[in-house]
């Protein structure tokens, strides 16, 4: 029989602050990918100016900057 593994000091401090070395939350695979979603980039067009339209990302939270720059990928 084996003994279970036991949890290093660091691990242990992420499980009860809720928070990584680098202050960011901690969370599920599944809740970051809901995060990231709620990056939107918008089409304004405005009614006082036909024709002229632009676009507006939303801005990014320091966890969803972070996961992008884990993955190489720039907004």
């Amino acid at each position: 029989m084996v003994a279970p593994a036991e949890r290093s000091p660091r691990a242990r401090r992420k499980d009860r602050r809720k928070r990584s070395d680098e202050d960011l939350p901690v969370q599920s695979f599944s809740d970051l990918l809901a995060d990231l979603a709620t990056l939107t980039k918008n089409r304004i067009e405005p009614a006082d100016a036909p024709g002229c339209r632009f676009y507006q990302l939303t801005a990014a939270t320091p966890l969803q900057c972070r996961a992008f720059e884990l993955l190489g990928v720039s907004l």
